[in-house]
């Protein structure tokens, strides 16, 4: 069995999380389990920074360009298939290096999640009319007087985690927190390391790194993603980065304004991201300003987690 909890690497999208895991999973005899969105789709490796051939040769790496662009993947299910992932590791004396900047996947990994009743899509067309004529303020507003403790964890604009919480009072007539909490499970013992940069720095690394992107075929990868006749609702085309190219090809923009559109999305992710792992409990955190101290920072968690063992953080 392996003596050494889950590792836990999470921050905003562009800061270094990745490249961190590759020399911190060696040190710690680990292997690296995605927790990203979008990294989980096949056929989007430049645009979402999906771990590359050379990489996963260097360190095996899970869940991570495994699903078809066009299928649906939930918090849920990724929680189902790391903790089985988690268990399997354990079983071969290795450590799980989890890394990623999609909160609510290691969320729901660290302390489970309630996945509530099955979608009602004529309350979900509702909502959407109401979406569409009154505004999100509305729902929001609606939310707040049967639910306000999911409202205060909700993004200002994050409309399906609205309309989720709203359809399941609906149809369960409970609040989606209460819910939680009655099925709220055993949480894993991992110890969360975070890696942040100050926001100028990050905007540059994060304007490096698109156009970095398009040197290496991020165009292309886009145009062979059309290629596929995916539906027009597929996960895949709706993916930060692939939208906007994708509105290139089509002519609805030249490819310096979506290169922009790009960056300015990306940083705006990256703030987004960084509010919600402010709330992440008992997260020591890193702050980067350069790369060069990415070695560094593997070799201090690997050596605070080797000398910490098994105990809980």
């Amino acid at each position: 069995m392996s003596a050494l909890p889950p590792i836990v690497l999470l921050g905003p999208t562009a800061a270094g999380k990745s490249e961190i895991a590759l020399h911190l999973a060696p040190l710690v005899a680990g292997e690296i389990v995605g927790a990203d969105s979008r990294q989980i789709y096949r056929g989007l490796v430049i645009g979402t920074a999906a771990p590359s051939a050379e990489e996963r040769a260097r360190v095996p790496h899970h869940l991570a360009s495994f699903l078809p662009p066009d299928q649906i993947y939930s918090a849920g299910r990724f929680a189902r298939e790391a903790r089985a992932l988690l268990a399997d590791m354990a079983a071969r004396g290795v450590a799980p290096v989890v890394v990623g900047g999609s909160g609510l996947y290691i969320r729901a990994l660290i302390e489970g999640l309630f996945e509530g009743p099955e979608r009602d899509e004529s309350l979900r067309a509702e909502f959407a009319r109401r979406l569409e004529s009154e505004g999100l303020e509305a729902l929001r507003q609606e939310l707040r007087s049967v639910d306000p403790e999911s409202l205060e964890k909700i993004f200002p604009g994050d409309s399906v985690r609205v309309i989720r919480a709203l359809e399941v009072f609906r149809l369960t007539g409970t609040p989606i927190s209460e819910l939680r909490r009655r099925s709220a499970r055993e949480p894993i013992a991992a110890r969360r390391y975070g890696i942040r940069w100050e926001r100028g720095p990050l905007a540059v690394r994060i304007a490096d790194r698109i156009a970095d992107q398009l040197r290496r075929g991020f165009l292309e990868e886009t145009r062979a993603l059309l290629a596929l006749d995916l539906p027009p609702e597929a996960p895949g085309l709706h993916t930060l980065g692939y939208r906007e190219l994708v509105a290139h090809v089509a002519g609805k923009n030249s490819i310096e304004e979506a290169t922009a559109s790009i960056a300015l999305r990306t940083r705006q992710l990256a703030k987004r991201q960084e509010t919600w792992f402010r709330r992440e409990p008992e997260t020591r955190w890193f702050t980067v300003s350069d790369a060069s101290e990415f070695p560094g920072i593997a070799r201090e968690i690997a050596g605070e987690v080797l000398r910490l063992g098994a105990t809980a953080p």
